[in-house]
């Protein structure tokens, strides 16, 4: 398991993703790791989370920890990348932006 945590570590390492992208990664990596095996058969995250939390309380109290952080940096992303697109969308249409 260390080679592989090595490995991971050092692929990361090389990418050419920022240190909050590579810790949101990883930490995605992470939450949809341990859920993978409760979500499916047509199961709610809820549901997945809850069957988690019966088989390893411990790795659901980590998933409970780190997913409102992702969510919270994936929302932020989006308003910013939909601000830039408004704010194109001005400037073709050639209107002033902050009058």
């Amino acid at each position: 398991m260390a080679r592989i945590a090595n490995a991971l570590s050092s692929a990361l390492g090389r990418s050419r993703l920022r240190w909050e992208e590579r810790v949101q990664l990883a930490g995605g990596l992470f939450v949809a790791e341990a859920l993978s095996p409760y979500w499916c058969a047509g199961r709610t995250p809820a549901e997945a989370h809850e069957l988690l939390r019966e088989s390893d309380p411990e790795v659901a109290d980590a998933v409970e920890a780190i997913a409102p952080m992702l969510l919270s940096r994936v929302m932020t992303q989006a308003e910013a990348r939909d601000a830039v697109h408004a704010v194109e969308q001005l400037l073709r249409q050639g209107q002033s932006v902050g009058r």
